[in-house]
């Protein structure tokens, strides 16, 4: 019975986005492609809007000027990003656990651009400069604005520990999704060679630096990708217990979060058998173990989730910026030095007007402000004031594997299937792109129905003699 529903679904997924797709190249249904503007006639503008970061914060404000500047033709919005797509970070967890295709995780900026009035750029933003209102990017290009959104987000920060650097592992992009399931078949095989006790059971032990959002998911990735999909192909390691420690500073897991929510994490995690080290550091890595101030775990493989930095580029800029180099704007996201200059998402360091509290680094903030950005330029140009940026929390999911997650929404807060079950139908519902949800559904169900993807994929350079 399954198995049919599950057909059938598949079934119309694929007629509908057949249909859709006929539809589209015919013209049918009003729409229409995009259309391109020449530097010059952006240069021509009475006033130019230039978004740097095609990400949740950057592509939120370029939608939101369209609706609202659908009217006003003497403004040009362009969108600056060295890649042609938006990476949905969220969804990275079902492309290393192995029931996902790394190309159901992107979304071409372009599509966003569809039946819209803004621009999209191709290029590397290289310098900014401030007093000039210039943004140099790659090919010598200089590009003026009137309005500056600085969305650029952030990159790992890992820090100058012995052997950290070297072999920590990342996760931040479909190719560090892929590297960690390769890195987990690799440790299956080394615990399969081995020829002691020790050195299988120092195989089969990972550590994730860092008990926030992405720690806590790293883990439980791990473990799940190790106990639903892996081991079933080595049947003669069966016995072998995986060991996943997390280890974090903290005094508690995901810290953002309310304390219940931190509870419920841990419980999960310990649920599971995956040890969690709070109030712990990091101290040292070499090839066969990481030192902690709570001792030697003997290991191969360490994953570094723990802290962002801005990008470079914005750590450049001569304005205030706070400990790990993101922009301080007001209560209206605006650069205290530069008023016609808005800092979203990453990049910058806010505080809500409300209740004093920072802003926290996920997508959903990014995406809040960018929005809000968006009405206050608007506001702007029309002459009229917008009130201080106060967030509008929408909750707090945490996926930590099978069947098993944490979901905080208003005063409520509950965990295992019904936590699962709502992280994916968010997600899935969340991602703009209906050709992205028929994939992702897709492979979730025959991943339910076949198992997990277990070949590797490696992504270097082929062999040449």
């Amino acid at each position: 019975m399954l198995k049919r529903v599950a057909l059938g679904a598949l079934a119309l997924g694929g007629g509908a986005a057949l249909i859709r797709r006929l539809l589209y190249q015919a013209g049918i249904g009003g729409q229409r492609r995009h259309a391109s503007q020449s530097e010059a006639e952006y240069r021509e503008a009475k006033t130019r809007i230039l978004i740097l970061g095609g990400g949740f914060g950057g592509i939120s404000t370029a939608l939101k000027l369209d609706k609202l500047l659908k009217n006003n033709h003497d403004t040009s919005v362009l969108v600056v990003d060295r890649d042609n797509s938006t990476l949905f970070t969220p969804l990275l967890w079902p492309v290393a656990n192995g029931t996902a295709s790394p190309n159901s995780v992107v979304v071409p900026i372009r599509a966003f651009q569809r039946d819209r009035n803004f621009h999209v750029l191709h290029a590397q933003v290289e310098r900014i400069d401030l007093e000039d209102r210039v943004v140099y990017v790659s090919g010598a290009q200089a590009r003026p604005y009137d309005v500056l959104v600085i969305a650029l987000g952030s990159v790992t920060q890992v820090p100058n520990l012995p052997g950290l650097r070297e072999r920590a592992l990342l996760f931040a992009s479909p190719a560090d999704a892929l590297t960690l399931r390769n890195r987990l078949i690799d440790a299956i095989e080394r615990a399969h060679r081995a020829l002691s006790a020790e050195e299988r059971r120092a195989a089969l032990t990972f550590v994730v630096g860092g008990g926030g959002d992405t720690g806590v998911e790293v883990a439980a990735t791990i473990w799940d990708y190790l106990e639903s999909g892996l081991l079933a192909e080595y049947p003669w390691l069966a016995d072998e217990q995986p060991r996943v420690v997390v280890v974090g500073r903290s005094d508690r897991l995901v810290p953002t979060s309310p304390e219940r929510v931190s509870r419920a994490v841990q419980r999960s995690l310990e649920t599971k058998g995956i040890e969690v080290q709070v109030g712990s550091a990091i101290l040292s890595v070499t090839d066969t173990a990481v030192y902690t101030s709570n001792g030697e775990i003997p290991a191969h493989t360490i994953f570094w989730a723990a802290g962002t930095s801005a990008p470079v580029i914005v750590r450049d800029l001569p304005v205030e910026k706070a400990r790990n180099g993101a922009i301080m704007v007001d209560d209206h996201l605006r650069m205290q030095e530069y008023p016609n200059v808005y800092v979203i998402g990453d990049s910058g360091w806010a505080y809500d007007a409300r209740t004093g509290d920072p802003l926290p680094p996920t997508a959903q903030a990014a995406e809040q402000q960018g929005t809000y950005v968006a009405k206050l330029i608007a506001a702007s140009l029309e002459g009229r004031d917008r009130k201080a940026y106060s967030p509008r929390s929408l909750g707090h999911l945490v996926l930590l594997g099978r069947h098993a997650g944490v979901a905080h929404i208003g005063p409520l807060t509950f965990t295992g299937l019904p936590a699962w079950l709502l992280w994916h139908a968010y997600y899935l519902s969340h991602i703009p792109s209906w050709r992205n949800r028929i994939f992702l559904l897709t492979g979730w169900l025959l991943a339910a129905l076949t198992g997990r993807e277990t070949s590797q994929l490696r992504l270097d350079a082929g062999r040449r003699e």
